[in-house]
């Protein structure tokens, strides 16, 4: 079939279509921009049965508008139980997340290998001398899956990988891994990744925040800062969003924001997207009125038309919807419009649009931007 271009806007909440015609099957994504093209990474899906919780491996779509995606076609095959050597089996790799290595020039996945009833969740790496494939498995190609940071100082037996994302700091190219460890006494952590980018230097390892219950986390650089968002744990369903933000890459993000009755370090306040039946999230046209608009974080993306002291989104904050019970689909995407006052470079602010453009959505703050900052 002819490729054609399958939507001019985001429509969040709906079913979306690559240039072939076929649903869009890439879920927990991660999003690489490479010489003037997009690469979605995501999980497999669609079509399993019963829909949770297996995949049939890392699809890749590429783009170079964000409008219209074409499959490039299945780089990793799932285990999804062939990985027998140990205790426990494997079922799908989920949350793939690639950089192009500064060190070494190729490309490097990270994505978690989960264990039959989710436990246990480990780490494989991936690399390639291209953004498109093949890509090959570090260490053993039937079983890669490992813990991170093994035998460090803080946790000997290294860290499950649950939930994770990279990022590449835009002036240094230094990149970095931030991820749930599941566990209460090693809770959420962030390390700095070595030369080629397949491990971690053990010397960087930083608890960024002392509770576990933190996931889907999405970095971006903005202001001279580091923004983290992670949301709160609740299986598929959608849950609290929080925001966090620091000076450096593996710097205080547990100083920024306010405690809840448990310790908790909740994040700034107002949160990013407002809770249920909060001004900007009340359910009318569309806009669902729950958590996080029905979603759950994978990624946060530099809107390619935004440029300094414009009133565009700066980024766009990329999620699933996720619908585990369903064996045709598991669930669609929600892109929406990010913004960050420029009055106060901390408060951050997602807005419901049912049907949005990378050059249409203006900021409720207003175009007029702090001394000394930038974008």
């Amino acid at each position: 079939a002819a490729e054609t271009s399958c939507f001019t806007a985001f429509r969040s909440g709906e079913i979306w279509y690559d240039t072939s015609g076929a649903p869009i099957d890439a879920h927990g994504g991660g999003f690489l921009f490479d010489r003037g093209v997009y690469y979605w990474y995501g999980s497999a899906r669609n079509g399993m049965n019963p829909a949770c919780c297996h995949d049939h491996g890392i699809n890749l779509y590429t783009s170079t508008d964000l409008y219209s995606w074409t499959h490039r076609g299945l780089l990793l095959h799932t285990f999804n139980g062939s990985s027998t050597r140990r205790p426990y089996v494997f079922g799908p790799l989920e949350r793939p997340k690639v950089i192009r290595c500064t060190g070494t020039g190729r490309y490097v996945m990270w994505v978690r290998g989960t264990g039959e009833l989710n436990d246990p969740q480990l780490l494989a790496v991936a690399t390639s001398d291209a953004p498109t494939g093949p890509f090959r498995f570090v260490g053993d190609q039937t079983d890669p899956f490992r813990t991170v940071a093994r035998g460090g100082p803080n946790f000997r037996a290294g860290y499950q990988y649950g939930d994770a994302t990279l990022f590449q700091d835009p002036r240094t190219g230094r990149a970095y891994v931030y991820w749930r460890t599941r566990w209460h006494q090693t809770g959420f952590r962030g390390m700095e990744l070595t030369e080629d980018c397949t491990d971690v230097r053990p010397e960087s390892d930083t608890q960024l925040f002392a509770t576990p219950n933190r996931e889907a986390p999405a970095v971006f650089f903005a202001n001279e800062r580091f923004y983290l968002w992670v949301s709160g744990c609740m299986g598929w369903a959608p849950t609290t969003t929080h925001l966090y933000t620091a000076p450096t890459a593996l710097g205080c993000f547990n100083c920024s924001g306010l405690n809840n009755s448990k310790g908790w370090l909740v994040g700034w306040q107002p949160p990013p997207i407002p809770e249920p039946n909060q001004s900007g999230n009340q359910k009318q046209r569309n806009r669902p009125g729950v958590w996080a608009f029905g979603s759950q974080s994978t990624f946060i993306l530099a809107n390619p038309l935004y440029r300094k002291g414009s009133a565009l989104a700066p980024f766009v904050y990329m999620a699933d919807r996720w619908t585990p019970k369903n064996n045709v689909s598991f669930g669609t995407y929600v892109w929406l419009p990010l913004f960050i006052d420029p009055q106060n470079a901390s408060r951050v602010r997602v807005l419901w649009r049912a049907s949005w453009r990378l050059d249409n959505a203006t900021s409720p703050f207003g175009a007029r931007r702090a001394p000394n900052s930038s974008v």
